[in-house]
């Protein structure tokens, strides 16, 4: 993925990884996940109040998981995800 992102134009190296905690959920203002199998384990951690910060990143569709798969499916993974950057995220004027 590393890659993939920087066909793009993006470092992703500075990212890490984190471990979500109820602390994190209750934080935040809004959680995304990748694919609804995230969005329901999320879901069973958040508790009832926080439920309503979760969605799907791209609203109607997982995004496609590209372990396993060649250089192209984490490039196709990865333009995916940015284009769907738009869907929350304000482009400057």
């Amino acid at each position: 993925m590393i890659e993939a992102a920087r066909r793009l134009g993006l470092d992703p190296t500075p990212h890490r990884a984190q471990q979500i905690t109820v602390e994190m959920l209750v934080w935040a203002d809004a959680v995304l996940a990748m694919d609804t199998a995230v969005l329901e384990a999320l879901g069973s951690i958040c508790g009832a109040d926080n439920v309503q910060k979760l969605g799907l990143y791209l609203f109607d569709r997982d995004v496609p998981d590209p372990m396993g798969l060649g250089p192209d499916a984490f490039h196709d993974c990865a333009v995916l995800i940015e284009a769907g950057t738009a869907l929350h995220v304000e482009r400057p004027a």
